[in-house]
């Protein structure tokens, strides 16, 4: 009882409520419960009452705020911390710059950055939102990214292609992210086309998003029905079959920051295909580095998949070497980082 009465109390202010999310913000629930004994999270998100909870939250004590990417969320923890005393933590990983927004949402962004304290994945990333938003280094955490390792091992390749009405007799490639530009979706169907003679190879697609529309006309266009199935949106929790189903993991990105799907590929061991942006040649083993690739290059992400869909011995070692890799990335490991980090 005494040491319920001792944690630390924290405001955690995510974007949506949903714990079944198809979101990576599924991820966050994970720390709360790593932290559940030395941390009292009061979980928010920034829509109807939970609007008034928020401020509330300093009411019964709370003086640390962790928002994760709202501005919303991040603007009330502002003006209460600036009214009632206290502070705040702001999560916000990417690459914003390569984006305009509005005038006023660009300004918002700016004022969130310099009265919060910025909490990003990695140093790479840490250097290069304090150069581009004049930030003062002293105001940056570096926390990283993290997912529940065990949770993505544990099924037989096998099994779980038999539970997803998958074929066990072809190569596959995964596709699972958001169905946008940013995260590349809409290459996906000339990286497909440099396999049209393969019948022994299948995308699957999971996600769902704008682009989806026109990446199923011009699969249809080119050809490509058979070679493609298409799962929609599926909930974070149910990611793992997905990945243990697949052969090889493709992410051909314009924009990320230290993406959670590249950790639960290589907590499932799945080698993988992905564009260099952000942290992703940070957060990956160096023997890996020849399938970080240029964003764009559409036949060189085709052939490094060609690679490892030709070596099975290749994909058993980038595997053995990703598994030991993503240890680091467990929330057991960074949840003691987080709790320094609430312990300023």
């Amino acid at each position: 009882m005494q040491q319920q009465e001792n944690r630390i109390k924290v405001c955690f202010i995510v974007p949506e409520k949903a714990e079944d999310t198809a979101t990576h913000f599924a991820h966050k629930w994970e720390m709360i419960q790593e932290l559940k004994n030395t941390v009292e999270f009061l979980s928010y998100w920034p829509n109807g009452l939970d609007v008034f909870r928020i401020i509330w939250a300093r009411m019964r004590g709370c003086s640390t705020y962790y928002v994760h990417y709202s501005f919303k969320g991040a603007l009330l923890a502002i003006i209460t911390t600036s009214v009632f005393g206290g502070r705040v933590f702001y999560w916000n990983c990417g690459m914003p710059w390569l984006y305009k927004r509005g005038w006023f949402e660009e300004r918002l962004f700016w004022f969130i950055l310099r009265h919060t304290i910025l909490v990003i994945g990695t140093d790479g990333l840490a250097n290069e939102y304090a150069d581009r938003y004049g930030l003062d280094k002293k105001n940056i955490r570096v926390v990283p990214n993290y997912i529940r390792v065990s949770r993505m091992q544990g099924v037989l390749k096998t099994d779980a292609r038999k539970e997803l009405n998958l074929p066990q007799d072809k190569k596959i490639v995964l596709f699972l992210h958001h169905l946008s530009r940013r995260k590349g979706a809409d290459l996906l169907p000339e990286i497909i086309k440099e396999f049209k003679d393969r019948d022994d190879v299948l995308f699957v697609i999971v996600g769902d998003g704008p682009e989806r529309k026109k990446i199923e006309l011009r699969i249809t266009n080119y050809e490509l029905g058979e070679k493609v199935q298409f799962k929609g949106r599926v909930p974070n929790n149910r990611t793992q079959l997905y990945f243990v189903a697949a052969d090889v993991y493709l992410m051909p990105s314009e924009e990320e920051g230290m993406p959670n799907a590249l950790l639960e590929a290589m907590a499932a061991g799945v080698p993988f295909v992905a564009s260099d942006v952000a942290a992703v040649r940070e957060m990956t083993p160096p023997d890996t580095a020849e399938f970080v690739l240029p964003y764009g290059d559409t036949k060189a992400f085709a052939e490094k998949i060609e690679k490892l869909l030709a070596d099975e011995e290749l994909r058993k070692r980038i595997a053995s070497e990703e598994w030991e890799w993503v240890q680091r990335y467990d929330v057991s490991v960074i949840a003691e980082k987080f709790l320094k980090l609430l312990q300023e």
